[in-house]
């Protein structure tokens, strides 16, 4: 993602499937995006930074992995993901949420095969 921003910032696949749409503004210090979330098969990623999320629309079940342990959470209204926890999303219809972030921390990583990638690595992002 580029350092400040206002508009959108999508996440495709490398097959090309949509995995969020989203739309805000992004800046160093914190970001506020609503998105648009697809039911296919993520993989487990970490964010930037904390965040707290509010679902607008829909619900979905999150597996969360931190040190190695996987829990199951259902969200349905207010979410919170710390930048520590590795988590993908499981929906069953698209899901729209509005996110707040505070400051960056990191660089967002993926895990795949019990190996971390750069997330753009198994990612593409687009405007």
């Amino acid at each position: 993602m580029k350092t400040w921003g206002i508009g959108s910032t999508h996440v495709i696949t490398r097959l090309g499937n949509n995995m969020i749409k989203r739309w805000g503004i992004w800046t160093p210090y914190f970001t506020i995006l609503v998105s648009k979330i697809y039911p296919i098969d993520q993989i487990y990623h970490n964010h930037e930074s904390t965040f707290i999320s509010f679902l607008l629309l829909g619900s979905y079940w999150e597996e969360v992995e931190v040190d190695g342990v996987v829990t199951t959470r259902y969200s349905r209204l207010v979410n919170i993901v710390r930048s520590c926890e590795y988590h993908k999303v499981i929906c069953i219809n698209p899901v729209w949420t509005l996110l707040f972030m505070g400051k960056r921390k990191q660089e967002v990583t993926a895990k795949w095969k019990d190996k971390v990638y750069p997330y753009t690595r198994l990612t593409k992002r687009y405007n």
